[in-house]
């Protein structure tokens, strides 16, 4: 059984030191790898389209159909992205994303087809219509997020 343990840990170490070896940043020059920026730039994009509906559902800004609206054809526009952004399994000191993304790819397929569901179902026409309907698409996302992805570090003392 020890030996089996063993044997189990040298193919993990192995199978990590490839992922990392793998993943090495690509861009010449900036260090980082254009396709992880693009990817941030997608989630950073998708982020900012709902902290507008939010502060409108929560009250924070005054609900405004047209923003609302804009707001919505970007989140519905870049769910439908995610996949074809995390298709190859791409890591850079920047990214956020869990290798087990390309792990678990049917799985996370799966959730990013449910939040481009809930995206299209947002109702942008009205206040009530939009605290009906966001609540699905943030869960969709913290789901997602729960799973796939690591928490930054905000603060580091050392």
């Amino acid at each position: 059984m020890n030996a089996r343990r063993h044997k189990a840990a040298v193919f993990l170490a192995v199978i990590a030191a490839l992922a990392i070896g793998s993943s090495a940043p690509s861009t010449a020059g900036s260090g980082y790898d254009k396709h992880v920026a693009r990817r941030i730039a997608l989630m950073t994009s998708q982020k900012a389209a709902l902290d507008e509906l939010t502060g409108m559902m929560a009250g924070r800004s005054t609900f405004d159909q047209d923003r609302a609206r804009a707001a919505r054809r970007l989140l519905v526009k870049s769910t439908k992205s995610i996949r074809k952004h995390f298709k190859k399994p791409r890591l850079d000191p920047r990214s956020n994303a869990r290798p087990l993304i390309w792990h678990s790819w049917k799985d996370f397929e799966n959730r990013a087809e449910m939040a481009q569901a809930a995206a299209k179902s947002l109702n942008a026409r009205s206040l009530p219509g939009l605290r009906r309907t966001l609540p699905s698409l943030m869960q969709s996302c913290l789901g997602c997020h729960e799973t796939y992805r690591n928490t930054p570090n905000t603060f580091i003392t050392h």
